[in-house]
């Protein structure tokens, strides 16, 4: 064991220990400070890269759901109800779920054989407005761009948000649509011919932002809607707007945190 010399007194040993001590409160406070900068700087320029993405018509609504037991939910606004969170069985999620807190949910990206996507800075534009709107139901969505190679099976990690980017990906049926999103696979596709529209919005980034959040809310248990000014209305329109009703964004919250993982988060991915 070490043992200090007879010349190193307690008061020279209280005066290195205070000295050491103040170094490392210093340290701190410089990294931390740093590391809030960092944080501050990132948050800044997402925020304003999303101001830019959404003219004014498509601000989001704010949602209330207060009033709502996530027990009660209307049949008719989900997809494949069956397979839905049951909230005698999930009081704690189903309550989390009511609050107002922030939901963060990770999300596989593949691009497959698209021609159209293959760089994740081309999708960036669209995933930040994505995030915008979902705002109104309290949800953010962490975009993970992932190689081809760990792409699972359909009938894989179903308990895994996922899209993929493909050139003409048939649907469980059989039949190649624009785009889908399936709950039971936990995995929405986006085919190439979704872009052949270019000229259907004034806002560039509506065109692949809409039919994103679209598919998501699929995968998140949402069924489609006849209000044009809905996310969850069928195809895309100039009339089309990104509304979600409290009641969609209540069902969509208990499957992120029920189905895919989702976590309570303080952070606002995009405001």
């Amino acid at each position: 064991m070490y043992t200090f010399p007879h010349s190193f007194n307690s008061a020279r040993l209280a005066i290195c220990v205070g000295a050491f001590t103040s170094l490392l409160l210093f340290v701190s406070a410089v990294f931390g400070k740093e590391q809030n900068l960092s944080t501050n700087v990132a948050t800044v320029a997402t925020t304003k890269n999303c101001s830019k993405l959404l003219p004014d018509e498509y601000q989001g609504q704010t949602l209330d759901w207060s009033h709502l037991r996530a027990a009660d939910l209307p049949r008719e606004l989900k997809i494949f109800p069956d397979q839905q969170a049951a909230c005698a069985m999930n009081t704690a999620i189903c309550s989390e779920a009511e609050s107002t807190k922030i939901i963060a949910v990770d999300v596989d990206v593949f691009f497959k054989d698209s021609a159209i996507w293959s760089k994740p800075e081309q999708l960036q534009p669209y995933m930040e407005l994505v995030n915008r709107y979902y705002q109104q139901a309290r949800i953010t969505f962490n975009f993970r761009f992932r190689p081809i190679g760990e792409l699972p099976a359909w009938t894989e990690n179903r308990n895994q948000l996922s899209i993929i980017f493909a050139a003409a990906m048939p649907a469980p049926a059989g039949k190649v649509a624009d785009a889908f999103g399936n709950l039971p696979a936990g995995k929405a596709v986006f085919n190439d011919v979704l872009m052949n529209r270019p000229d259907r919005h004034a806002n560039p980034y509506f065109l692949m932002g809409k039919p994103l959040g679209h598919e998501l809310g699929h995968v998140l248990g949402l069924a489609h809607t006849q209000d044009k000014a809905l996310l969850m209305t069928q195809g895309t329109s100039p009339q089309n707007a990104l509304d979600i009703l409290p009641e969609q964004a209540l069902i969509m919250r208990i499957m992120a945190l029920q189905r895919f993982g989702g976590r309570l988060d303080p952070v606002i991915a995009c405001h």
